[in-house]
């Protein structure tokens, strides 16, 4: 049913969760998994202290590495032989998980229902809402346990 799968994540315990279902999905469907971590430094880039944007900024993109790294142990781990990519961009979250499905021509999207943000454990997360608002194709929002 599925081909290609494009799993957003943060390093999150809900993006974590959601990296079970999608490798699973991919799995049963032979499908290819594109595993997407998305670093926001919109929000710092304009800081008056160059030394501590530059260090922010890396920090965020150490985070990313790690939630990549963690999805990808969890798939050679399976040792299934899934086809899988690793992807990091740059930018708005849920504006880059939309364009990432576009150009890579995926037909189905899973996220976390909430991320690493405080105020997204009280409501759906703004990206993940984003994301369902805005698809042209199938969206998969998988919540805790």
């Amino acid at each position: 049913m599925y081909r290609k799968i494009l799993l957003a994540t943060d390093g999150s315990e809900c993006s974590n969760i959601a990296a079970e279902h999608a490798i699973r999905i991919a799995e049963q469907n032979d499908a290819e998994l594109i595993v997407l971590t998305v670093t926001e430094i919109y929000p710092v880039a304009e800081l008056p202290v160059e030394e501590l944007t530059r260090k922010v900024i890396k920090l965020f993109r150490e985070e990313s590495e790690r939630a990549l790294k963690h999805v990808k142990e969890r798939i050679e781990e399976k040792e299934s032989g899934l086809k899988f990519t690793l992807k990091s961009v740059e930018g708005k979250a849920a504006d880059s998980i939309l364009k990432v499905a576009e150009d890579e021509d995926a037909d189905l999207i899973v996220v976390g229902f909430s991320g690493k943000h405080a105020l997204e454990r009280f409501i759906m997360g703004s990206v993940s809402e984003r994301v369902v608002r805005n698809s042209k194709v199938p969206v998969l929002v998988v919540h805790r346990k």
